[in-house]
């Protein structure tokens, strides 16, 4: 089977979630004898050609278009005109975000058009566009992961019309939509319309290989509290900072350590002087290996907006910490060994957080029932294995 995969980051080059997925998934597709040529963003670093690279990685081949795609940002997010001054216009992701995005769809049109496929797969909404014309080209149905809607990505505030409504096309014109859990599922038929049995939940997973605790040296006593993720309204940080400042009066040897980054970075270190706790929070940046942090990690806390799944609450069960997790997620509905909250519940976040740093029985059981359930998770081949079959159930 040879599949023409459309998506906007491949590791290394990646900045969130669908980096790590990508490559679990199409590593294992590629074991099971799937054939994958995958058309992405070129990230600016070394290229072979003026407009794409072909490189070969365990056995999948893979084409950069030279466009500096980067979709997360805040809805607040000011940007520069052609002066160079800031302009009075906000925008969710940047002047000449949208001529990018165009850019890299004409760019995997032609050269998708030149590929030799039984199907097409794209992934988020920047590759819709094309993978829409190559269906029609090429008379290949078009099946689409949608991990992220843009509802999700501003916190429900704001979401741009433009994205929405290529979103929408590109869901309606697919002859199957994978998404990664029943809340994002929920979602697509809510709010766009799309027929339920049209839609087919496929988990994701975990690569228990890589995400095990690593031999690091924890130089304070202090409890840690970690949150790791983009700094971006999706992700719910700020709600991290004000359960911080609960659980810092109950238990003031504690540090609050958030790893990522994003729009939101310099107003969150701003709030943290406003509530006085900006000595026991750490901001330490993007950092692609998170390991050393859940290492040292004593409560692992995600308390995002709205998450279709929440890849990093399984890392950190992997390397044994207690998780605490949204209940607008989609991991919610597959752990059973974490504590979950409303991410809005600022009180009960902190009062599950003080629980877990003062009670150790608590800690402990948590730790040792949820360390049992990831190391019997599903892994990227029960993934690829699922949507082998709908690309079987698609193409007869």
């Amino acid at each position: 089977m040879r599949v023409l995969m459309l998506g906007w980051e491949f590791p290394p080059f990646k900045s969130g979630g669908l980096g790590t997925y990508l490559l679990g998934f199409t590593r294992e597709l590629n074991k099971l004898g799937v054939k994958i040529t995958f058309i992405m963003p070129y990230t600016g670093k070394k290229m072979n050609y003026d407009f794409i690279e072909i490189i070969q990685a365990d056995g999948i081949e893979s084409i950069a278009i030279a466009s500096k795609l980067t979709p997360y940002a805040s809805p607040t997010r000011a940007f520069y005109n052609s002066s160079g001054k800031t302009s009075t216009i906000a925008s969710v992701y940047g002047w000449g975000f949208f001529q990018e995005v165009e850019y890299y769809n004409m760019r995997a049109v032609q050269i998708g058009s030149l590929v030799d496929c039984d199907l097409i797969h794209c992934h988020d909404w920047m590759t819709y566009p094309a993978g829409i014309a190559l269906k029609r080209i090429l008379k290949k149905p078009l099946v689409v992961t949608l991990h992220s809607t843009e509802f999700d990505r501003t916190g429900n505030i704001c979401p741009n019309p433009l994205i929405t409504s290529i979103e929408r096309q590109g869901l309606l014109e697919a002859d199957l939509v994978i998404t990664v859990s029943n809340y994002e599922k929920k979602q697509l038929v809510e709010r766009y319309g799309i027929p339920d049995e049209k839609i087919y939940v496929v988990h994701n997973a975990i690569d228990l290989d890589h995400y095990k605790r690593v031999p690091i040296e924890k130089y304070l006593s202090d409890k840690v509290v970690l949150f790791v993720g983009r700094l971006t309204i999706q992700k719910g940080c700020e709600f991290f900072l004000d359960a911080a400042k609960l659980v810092l009066e109950k238990v003031p040897n504690t540090r609050f350590v958030i790893v990522g980054s994003g729009d939101l970075m310099f107003n969150l270190i701003q709030k943290s002087i406003e509530l006085g706790i900006s000595d026991r929070v750490h901001f330490v940046g993007f950092d692609p290996d998170v390991r050393k942090y859940y290492s040292i990690a004593d409560v692992f806390v995600m308390p995002s907006v709205s998450e279709p799944f929440g890849l990093t609450a399984l890392e950190a069960m992997a390397c044994n910490v207690p998780v605490i997790v949204s209940k607008q997620s989609g991991v919610s509905e597959v752990l059973r060994n974490c504590l979950k909250v409303d991410f809005w519940d600022v009180n009960e976040l902190a009062n599950k957080i003080i629980s877990l740093l003062q009670y150790p029985p608590l800690h402990i059981e948590l730790k040792e029932n949820s360390h049992r359930e990831i190391k019997r998770f599903r892994t990227w081949r029960n993934v690829a294995a699922e949507c082998i079959e709908l690309y079987k159930k698609v193409l007869s």
